[in-house]
């Protein structure tokens, strides 16, 4: 954790951050009710509700907002119900991505 602090202060930002998407809309790790244990300015200690590896280290929104670029993968099947729920204005913790070079890329399966 700490390594990671020391990297990212040094450059401040990201010049490239790819995410993918949970078919719950979750990104990064960040899922709509994780628990947070702790937190600094660009990153998250949380437990999420999962049987494999339930404590992560992810970064926070605003890191990912600060970075020079964010493209989000979207594959899969199952993902085809919560692409329509974005598409049709519901939030979901992805929709905390804002940034002016943001690119989604999304199987054509989904479209």
């Amino acid at each position: 954790k700490q390594w990671y602090q020391r990297r990212v202060r040094a450059d401040k930002k990201f010049n490239y951050i790819i995410l993918g998407l949970g078919s719950d809309g979750h990104t990064a790790s960040l899922f709509q009710n994780s628990i947070l244990f702790s937190e600094t300015t660009d990153f998250k200690h949380v437990e999420v509700d999962t049987s494999t590896s339930p404590q992560r280290l992810t970064v926070n929104f605003d890191l990912i907002n600060r970075s020079d670029w964010v493209s989000i993968l979207v594959t899969g099947s199952g993902k085809r119900d919560i692409i329509r729920s974005i598409k049709e204005g519901e939030k979901y913790p992805v929709s905390n991505v804002v940034n002016d070079q943001l690119t989604w890329f999304i199987d054509e399966i989904l479209l």
